[in-house]
C-alpha cells in the first residue's frame, strides 16, 4: 500500500488532539510529530520500516515526515492522538535531527502517566500559551528521556529523500523543478525522482505543489490577500495551475473553500 501525503493534516497549524475508537487508516505521512497513546485495546504500529505491537498504557512516537499506519487488533479501541507542528518545538527537532528512534514506543508506566497527564492538561479550555508550551516541553522531554535515538548515518539511501524534503521546504516559493533540485544536489534528475518516490511514494512535482498549497491555505485563512496573491506568493507559476492543484488535492475550488471557513 502506498503512503500518501496528508495535506489536510497540514492545514492544521496548531497543537491538536484527537480521540479514536477505531484504527484503520492508510499509510501516510505529514510534517507533524505524532504521539499515539493507546488507552484500551491493542494495535500494530507501522512507523517507517518498523512494526511495533502497541498495548494499553504504551505510546508510539511518529517523527516528522515518517510514513506510518496504525491498525487495531480488534473492532474498537480507545486511544488519544497528539499532533505537534514542528515549528512549536525547535529544540526537540534539533535534538533528533539526522537521528532515528531505535524503538519508537514508550513502554514505561511512569513515562506514560506523565505524558497522559500533560495531554489532559493541554485539553483544558482555559490554558494560556505559556502553560501550553510548558506541558509540551514535559511531553517531548519525556520522549527524549525514554526513547533511544541513534545517528541515521550518511547513507544516501535513507538520507537523500529527507534532504529533498528540506530543500523543497526552503525553496518552494521560487521556480522549482526536479531538474533544478537534482542539479543543486549533484544527482541526475531520474535518480533523484526514483529515490524520492521510493521513500515517500509521491512524485517530487506533486510534493512541491502540496507544499505550495499548504502555504497558500495559510494565506487564504488570514484573509489579508486575494486568491491570486496567495497563489503567486506561494510559488505557483499561474492561477490556472493553482486552481488545478487546489481542486485535485481538496476536492473544491478556493472560493468554495473560503465559503466554508
Amino acid at each position: 500500500m502506498q503512503p500518501y501525503f496528508h495535506i489536510k493534516r497540514e492545514q492544521i497549524r496548531r497543537l491538536h488532539i484527537e480521540h479514536y475508537t477505531r484504527l484503520s487508516g492508510q499509510f501516510h505521512f505529514h510534517s507533524h510529530i505524532e504521539l499515539m497513546l493507546m488507552e484500551e485495546g491493542r494495535a500494530t504500529a507501522w512507523i517507517g520500516d518498523t512494526a511495533e505491537a502497541l498495548h494499553a498504557g504504551e505510546i508510539a512516537i511518529v517523527p516528522s515526515y515518517a510514513t506510518h499506519q496504525f491498525h487495531a487488533a480488534q473492532d474498537t479501541v480507545k486511544c488519544t492522538d497528539l499532533f505537534i507542528p514542528t515549528f512549536l518545538c525547535p529544540d526537540f527537532m534539533e535534538a533528533v535531527a539526522n537521528k532515528r528512534a531505535v524503538h519508537p514506543v514508550i513502554r514505561n508506566d511512569a513515562a506514560t502517566a506523565k505524558i497522559k497527564a500533560a495531554i489532559a492538561e493541554l485539553e483544558r479550555e482555559d490554558l494560556n500559551p505559556v502553560e501550553q508550551m510548558g506541558y509540551l516541553h514535559v511531553i517531548l522531554g519525556t520522549v527524549l528521556r525514554y526513547i533511544s535515538f541513534e545517528n541515521g548515518g550518511p547513507d544516501e539511501n535513507t538520507d537523500l529523500p529527507a534532504r529533498i524534503l528540506l530543500y523543497v521546504n526552503e525553496h518552494f516559493k521560487e521556480e522549482l523543478s526536479t531538474e533544478q533540485i537534482a542539479h543543486a544536489m549533484g544527482y541526475s534528475s531520474n535518480y533523484l525522482a526514483e529515490r524520492f518516490r521510493s521513500g515517500f511514494h509521491i512524485g517530487i512535482s506533486r510534493y512541491i505543489n502540496t507544499v505550495r498549497l499548504k502555504n497558500a491555505l495559510t494565506l487564504l485563512r488570514e484573509k489579508k490577500k486575494n486568491i491570486t496573491e496567495c497563489a503567486m506568493e506561494s510559488g505557483f507559476s499561474s492561477l490556472r495551475t493553482f486552481y488545478r492543484v487546489f481542486t485535485q488535492e481538496l476536492g473544491c475550488t478556493p472560493r468554495e473553500y473560503l465559503k466554508n471557513e
